[in-house]
């Protein structure tokens, strides 16, 4: 009754929330001679039905105005007709025209002018940013994510510090965001979109469960009389995506101890390798011991010589992860009148698109890289001249291998991913190299129906409809099993014959070691399980009023039922001790409702609203002492479940006031400022979930009851145009998050209790600012520069864990650190696109040959990252230490034909075109690689001095590295040489004693390091001590896509 009761209060609202997804068209028509007011001008966008008459004070306003580029005619009898040609609307914003009109002097005059739009939107009160599709095609960008990530405080879809999850996505008014994590889904077709509206910051009342930022995309719709369309193909050469050797070379570091024969057969400590190279590679035995353990066993059938042992190796590693398949992107969009029934359904118009892109892995995994389809159709039809309908449909396919081991939702997307799985992850490392299972394959298929429907009351009033429907499949599990019945000749034949089944290729649940047992091939592998699925269902919709020339009214709501049906965990075949599950089903749904008034004066707009968010998990929940060994423990049985206590748990009302003001100075130029409470719920799939291990212990318990996420946000801004062309973008803002969600430890007294505990604890403050010079205009030149300055605070109220046992919980509140104070990292963004005339230089069978070239520079500078580097636990270190500054250029090439109606282009995007090496952070064995490396740095004295190490003193920041191509010299901190057991001749000492450099030899003893030589070492870093796995120290070298588009209008 509660769930019908809402629903009925939405019908009485009428409409419901969606998200701006059109502009509007306003202005004042006057005589040009006596400058009074025209009433009566009809005003109209040229091949539209949308149009408006002025009133009594000359004012016009057009409502409900796809964003794109217009041509708007005004006439009026006695008076000659005008027409302003490019007129641009914008997603949520104002395009304001003013006419003069001239008494006509000759019948049927017409006149015609260019739009000369002011670069300052008076009307935007927040830091938005509109970027057309021509814009995007002249980027070397293939997706949304990309074309967003270039504006100022934006990574990703990370928005000012936030999570990406915290970003809203909408196409067309339907919100993309998954129910279950509260990920956007933002891979449709660029070739489907009109316009991106990206908004960082004072987001109006009619966003909701939002609070970074919102990203509001428009779609073509298709042509009423006429076919168009594009196809857009790029590919690049198959090719490693890191620097240096492969990790499947024989002198990498997980082959070489096994394959060089100075080492392999007696071992790596046999006395050819010093310290020194022995620390760079895994230390072996030796295959002859190998050897001699398969024989002094009482199998005879796995005895091996040393090189039988090693042929084995070699095929048991024979698995090339090396890339062979080339990165291609395929995006393809054509609409027009639907044939033959058009004209009798309303110009029914349809717009169809599709992305097809295979973006490999940094080496092959389950599956050799990620592959993604994407299809939207879009139908439209005019009822009436004051009605429309709009059916859309969205489907999109995710296949790749999922980085969790236990159900999570994240699947490996790019490169940094699987290079951060190989850094310093203990003994499995190998496993994740030469196999293709350690990571199960994952499939996520994602469908939404959206039903638009758009209806005129009066030329000032209009309201919307929508009815969405979602679904989405996860579907991970572990790949085909291994074929163990055929059989492959290793070496030898008839009594000497080994043979061996395929593997590492292929999955086996039992446990399987190679010959040397460093690689398992079987066991702990793909443990990754999850067969959820989601389905929501949206209403919404918005009623809009242009109440006068001052006041225009939105008002609406939307409610929202998801069905979570979520099943995910971790399944280990050998080990179902360590298996895990999530198991829920259920039904919640939540109501928004706003109202909001924006008043539009000349010297002053102010944009007030108010949201109303009502959230009910619809079910109930336990109430169970935290520590109640029946529930939490390996007591408790399924039977036992219903003796627990639940109760029906209460619904959450919360208000979101927003306020956004924006004041013009001058004519080019305005001060703003806005304020807002922004809240987002929890995300679904941790609020209801329940994990227990195999034994039915928890491990992790949600907590439906939890309060939304908070975030208060506050911006000040100014914007200053000058020549006409460049626009100064200044933004303050600060952040104050509060109730974000987190995990609270509890352990009972007898520690059979041990879990967490979603809690809201988590509060982070975030204080930025951003600068943006963009040159708007221009015949060679237009583009954009951003900085951005962010400083972090984050940490928790109350405690990270709580123990039953008073000792245990006063030991732990003596180290309890609830505060984290990151330091700042500045970032510089650049966008320059060089371009000439479209009809520059001369003209040949028909092309300007010199003509509408582009050259598309993007570059990227950030700060390094601060971290803390304390390998002593000296007390009071914190954030001491910062990785060398970065930087990237990408540039794009293209020249367009153009053909009648067909426009031709070439283009070559490449990607890190200076092939900059940008030190990873990743490559590392294990927590020692990393101290030699961090130690062998000569690290400043205000650093090193507080370490509690012996050090050189220098200028090295982390990311700096040893001159490609120069052996190792190790420099080491000794108090006097003469004492020094086993010396090496390949280090320079530092001998305190006497204050001097000294080296070894085995013919000379000590001497004196020469300064030419020490003065070399010191300049190619030749003491930096490298990570072991230096094929993933540097990553993504240059690449370069070779590509077409054609697009046509017929």
């Amino acid at each position: 009754m509660q769930l019908i009761r809402f629903i009925t209060v939405i019908y009485i609202f009428q409409a419901f929330l969606i998200g701006g997804v059109t502009g509007k068209v306003s202005g004042r028509v006057i005589d040009s001679n006596t400058n009074e007011a025209l009433i009566g001008v009809n005003v109209m966008l040229i091949g539209t039905t949308l149009g408006a008459a002025t009133d009594e004070d000359g004012y016009y306003h057009i409502l409900n105005v796809p964003p794109g580029f217009y041509d708007l005619r005004s006439n009026m009898i006695g008076y000659a007709e005008k027409t302003i040609t490019g007129v641009r609307v914008e997603i949520d914003l104002t395009a304001v025209i003013d006419l003069d009109l001239s008494v006509e002097a000759i019948e049927g005059e017409m006149i015609t002018v260019a739009a000369n739009q002011k670069l300052v939107k008076v009307d935007v009160a927040s830091s938005q940013k509109s970027i057309s599709s021509e814009k995007i095609s002249e980027m070397p960008v293939s997706s949304v994510t990309e074309v967003v990530g270039l504006s100022a405080g934006v990574s990703g879809l990370s928005v000012r510090g936030g999570s990406y999850n915290e970003t809203q996505f909408m196409v067309d008014g339907l919100v993309l965001n998954d129910e279950r994590t509260s990920e956007p889904t933002t891979g449709i077709p660029l070739s489907s979109i009109q316009d991106i509206s990206l908004q960082t910051g004072g987001f109006g009342a009619e966003y909701r469960n939002a609070r970074s930022g919102v990203i509001n995309v428009v779609t073509k719709e298709g042509n009423k009389d006429s076919y168009s369309g594009s196809i857009s193909f790029r590919q690049s050469p198959s090719g490693q995506k890191h620097f240096g050797m492969s990790p499947y070379d024989a002198e990498s570091f997980w082959f070489k101890p096994y394959l060089d024969d100075e080492v392999c057969w007696t071992g790596t400590n046999n006395g050819n390798w010093d310290e020194y190279q022995q620390r760079q590679y895994p230390s072996f035995d030796g295959w002859n011991s190998i050897s001699e353990q398969t024989l002094a066993d009482d199998d005879p059938s796995n005895d091996l010589t040393p090189t039988g042992a090693q042929k084995v190796f070699s095929w048991e590693h024979r698995l090339n992860g090396a890339i062979q398949l080339p990165d291609v992107n395929i995006d393809a969009g054509f609409g027009g009148p639907v044939p033959f029934i058009s004209d009798r359904l309303g110009d029914l118009r349809f717009y169809f698109s599709t992305r097809q892109e295979q973006d490999m892995y940094l080496y092959e995994v389950s599956s050799p890289g990620l592959y993604r389809t994407s299809y939207l159709f879009k139908l439209t039809s005019d009822l009436s001249d004051r009605s429309k309908l709009v059916y859309s449909f969205y489907n999109g396919n995710m296949e790749g291998t999922t980085l969790s081991r236990g159900g999570g939702t994240s699947i490996m997307n790019d490169v940094w991913d699987l290079a951060s799985q190989v850094n310093s992850s203990g003994f499995t490392m190998p496993w994740r190299l030469y196999t293709n299972e350690y990571w199960a394959p994952t499939q996520v298929k994602n469908t939404t129906h959206g039903l638009k429907y758009t209806q005129f009351l009066s030329n000032d009033s209009f309201y919307d409809l929508i009815m969405k429907i979602d679904s989405k499949d996860y579907i991970t599990g572990h790949g085909a099993r291994r074929d163990t019945t055929t059989t492959y000749t290793v070496f030898g034949s008839d009594e000497n014959e080994w043979v061996a089944d395929e593997a590492p290729i292929g999955f086996f649940g039992g446990p399987l070691f190679s010959v040397e047992g460093r690689l398992a091939f079987g066991g702990a592998i793909s443990t990754s399980r999850d067969s959820s699925k989601v389905r929501t269902f949206t209403l919404k919709g918005n009623y809009t009023k242009q109440l006068n020339n001052h006041h225009q009214l939105k008002a609406g709501g939307e409610f929202v039922l998801s069905n979570l049906d979520l099943k995910y965990g971790s399944q280990n075949e050998f080990l179902p001790g360590g298996n895990y599950w999530s198991l829920m089903d259920v039904d919640p749904y939540r109501l928004s409702i706003y109202a909001q008034d924006k008043l539009e004066y000349k010297g002053f707009v102010a944009i007030a609203g108010l949201n109303l968010d009502y959230i009910d998990p619809n079910g109930d929940w336990y109430v169970v002492d935290q520590y109640n060994d029946d529930f939490y423990s390996s007591n408790y049985t399924a039977a036992s479940e219903s003796t627990f206590e639940k109760i029906k748990l209460d619904p959450q009302i919360e208000l979101s006031p927003r306020l956004a003001l924006s004041h013009p100075i001058t004519e080019t130029s305005k001060l703003y400022f806005n304020y807002g409470h922004y809240l987002q719920m929890p995300i679904a799939q941790d609020l209801y979930r329940v994990r227990r291990g195999f034994s039915e212990e928890v491990l992790t318990i949600g907590d439906p009851n939890l309060p939304m996420a908070n975030t208060i946000a506050y911006e000040i801004g100014f914007d200053q145009s000058f020549l006409e062309s460049y626009l100064i973008h200044i933004s303050a803002y600060y952040k104050d998050i509060s109730n974000q969600q987190d995990y609270t430890k509890f352990i009972s007294a007898n520690s059979k209790v041990n879990y967490s505990r979603l809690t809201a604890n988590s509060y982070e403050d975030i204080r930025g600012f951003e600068i943006e010079l963009s040159r708007v205009k221009g015949k060679w030149l237009t583009g954009f520069v951003n900085y951005e300055y962010r400083v972090n605070t984050s940490g928790y109220f109350g405690l990270g864990r709580y123990y039953e046992n008073p000792s245990d919980q006063r030991n732990y509140e003596l180290n309890n650190e609830k505060q984290y104070k990151p330091r700042p990292i500045p970032r510089i963004k650049s966008v320059l696109d060089f371009h000439t005339p479209l009809a520059f230089g001369p003209k040949i069978a028909g092309q300007h040959l010199l003509g509408d070239w582009h050259m598309n520079l993007i570059s990227r500078w950030s700060g390094g990252a601060w971290f803390t580097y304390n390998p002593n636990n000296v007390p009071g270190i914190e954030y001491n230490v910062q990785y060398k500054d970065n930087y990237n250029i990408d540039i794009k090439f293209s020249k367009i034909f153009h053909i009648g109606k067909l426009n031709v282009k070439l283009y070559a995007d490449i990607f890190n075109a200076l092939n900059t090496k940008t030190f990873s952070g990743y490559g590392f064995e294990d927590g020692f690689d990393y101290n030699y490396y961090m130690q062998s740095l000569h690290l400043p004295d205000n650093i090193a001095s507080e370490l509690g190490y012996n050090y050189f003193s220098g200028n090295d920041r982390p990311g700096d590295v040893r001159k490609n191509g120069t052996d190792f010299v190790p420099m080491e901190w000794v108090s006097d040489v003469t004492f020094v057991n086993n010396p090496s001749e390949r280090p320079i000492y530092y001998d305190q004693a006497t204050d001097s450099y000294k080296q070894w030899t085995q013919e000379g003893g000590w001497n004196s390091v020469s300064q030419s030589f020490y003065d070399q070492v010191i300049r190619d870093k030749q003491y930096i001590d490298m990570p072991n796995q230096l094929y993933y120290v540097f990553l993504n070298p240059r690449d370069v896509f070779i590509g077409f588009n054609i697009s046509y209008d017929f």
